[in-house]
C-alpha cells in the first residue's frame, strides 16, 4: 500500500511541477516564444510527419488545382474559367474574390458571364467583428452559388487544423466553400449544414496542379473532377499547417477531400485527455519506481549500473515511445486524435517529483518522531 501511495503521490506532484512550468511560460514575457511554440504544437503534427516520411503517398483522384497566380486581368481569368468549363468538370470551385468593378468593363462582363454556370462555386469572406462580408462584384446573382472561406481562428494556435461546415451570418446559417464544393460533387448533402468545424485530415495526399495555360491539354485531369481555381504562389494566401506552409487553395483541397472521405479526425474532449494523460503518467511512474526497487535488490555491481539515470531514462523513453506508437496506430486506423502531449510532458517531471515526494515524506516523518 505504501508503494501505491508513493506512485500516486509522485504522479500528482509531477503535474504540480508541470503546472508551475506552464504558469511561468505563459505569464512571463521572456518566455512568450516558448508559450507560442507550445500553443502551436499538437501530437497530430508528429503523426503527420511520420506519415509524410513514409512511402506510398496517394494522389487525389477527385481534386485538381488550376494555378492562376500569374493571371492579373479579369479577361484572362474569364478565359481560363471558360477553358475549364469546356472540359466539363463536375464542380469548378473559384477560390478568388473579385471585389469591386474595374476600369475594364468588358473584362468584368466576361467574368460575370463565365461564372454563371450551375457547376461553379464562388468564395466570399466574412468579417468576424462587423458581421459583414466581402463578395464578388457580380453578387447577388441567382445562378451563382457562393460559400465563405474564413478559417477558424485560435488565440494560441496559428496552425490551420479546422475548417467550418457552416456559420451564422445575418441570422441565417450559411454554408462554407468546401461544403458547397463537396455537396455539388456528390450530388447530395455530404454533411449536415451546421455551425461547426471539422478537423482537416492532412494525411499525405498529392494534388495535381495544372497551369492556367495548359488547361486545354489536361482534359483527363479536368473532366468529371473537382477543379479548384486559385493561386498557389501568392504569399498573401499562405497558411501554416502541420505539413508546413500551404497555399489557401491547397488547404481547401484537403478540406474537400476530408469531407468527401468522411475522414475528419475525432478530437478527444478535454476531460478524456486529462484522464488519459494522468493514466500515462501514473503508468510510467509505476514502471520507473518498480524498476528502481527491483534494481536495488540486485548484486551491488549490477545495482550500480541499473540505477544509473541514463539507464532509467532509457527505460522511460522506451515506455513513452510505445505509448506514442499506440496513439499513432489509433490515429491512422480509426482517425481518433488524443493529445498525449500533457502526459508525455508530465513524465519529464517524474524525477523531480520523486525527489520532492521523498523530501516531503522525510520531513513529515522527522516531525512526527520529534
Amino acid at each position: 500500500m505504501k508503494h501505491l501511495y508513493r506512485i500516486l503521490g509522485v504522479t500528482i506532484l509531477a503535474y504540480f511541477i508541470l503546472g508551475l512550468y506552464a504558469l511561468v511560460a505563459f505569464n512571463l514575457k521572456v518566455f512568450n516564444p516558448i508559450a507560442k511554440a507550445i500553443g502551436n504544437y499538437s501530437i497530430e503534427d508528429f503523426y503527420y510527419y511520420i506519415l509524410g516520411t513514409s512511402d506510398g503517398q496517394d494522389t487525389s483522384r477527385v481534386v485538381t488545382i488550376v494555378d492562376m497566380t500569374e493571371l492579373k486581368s479579369r479577361r484572362d481569368i474569364a478565359k481560363t474559367i471558360n477553358d475549364i468549363s469546356s472540359l466539363h468538370p463536375k464542380v469548378l470551385g473559384v477560390n478568388i474574390i473579385f471585389e469591386g468593378l474595374k476600369e475594364d468593363s468588358v473584362g468584368d462582363q466576361m467574368l460575370a458571364k463565365a461564372v454563371r454556370d450551375g457547376h461553379c462555386a464562388i468564395s466570399y469572406k466574412v468579417y468576424d467583428r462587423f458581421d459583414d462580408a466581402i463578395h464578388s462584384f457580380f453578387i447577388p446573382c441567382d445562378s451563382v452559388t457562393e460559400g465563405f472561406v474564413n478559417m477558424p481562428r485560435s488565440i494560441y494556435d496559428e496552425t490551420k487544423r479546422n475548417l467550418s461546415i457552416g456559420r451564422m451570418h445575418h441570422g441565417e446559417l450559411q454554408p462554407s466553400f468546401i461544403k458547397l464544393v463537396a455537396d455539388k460533387y456528390a450530388d447530395t448533402e455530404v454533411m449536415p449544414l451546421e455551425d461547426k468545424e471539422i478537423r482537416i485530415n492532412y494525411s499525405p495526399l498529392y494534388f495535381e496542379v495544372v497551369s492556367y495555360a495548359d488547361v486545354l491539354q489536361k482534359k483527363h485531369l479536368i473532366e468529371d473532377r473537382i477543379v479548384l481555381l486559385g493561386a498557389t504562389k501568392d504569399n498573401s494566401d499562405m497558411h501554416i499547417t502541420p505539413l508546413g506552409k500551404m497555399p489557401g487553395v491547397e488547404l481547401m483541397a484537403f478540406g474537400v477531400e476530408t469531407m468527401l472521405r468522411q475522414s475528419t479526425a475525432w478530437k478527444a474532449p478535454m476531460w478524456l485527455v486529462v484522464i488519459v494523460s494522468f493514466l500515462i503518467t501514473l503508468l510510467v511512474t509505476a514502471i520507473r519506481l518498480s524498476y528502481i526497487d527491483f534494481a536495488k535488490k540486485r548484486h551491488p555491481l549490477l545495482r550500480s549500473f541499473m540505477t544509473l539515470q541514463l539507464v532509467i531514462g532509457l527505460l522511460v523513453f522506451v515506455v513513452v515511445a510505445f505509448i506514442v506508437w499506440l496513439g499513432f496506430i489509433l490515429f491512422c486506423k480509426y482517425n481518433v486524435s488524443i493529445n498525449l502531449a500533457f502526459g508525455i510532458a508530465a513524465t519529464a517531471c517524474i524525477y523531480n517529483a520523486t525527489n520532492l515526494y521523498d523530501t516531503i515524506v522525510e520531513l513529515i516523518t522527522n516531525k512526527k518522531s520529534s
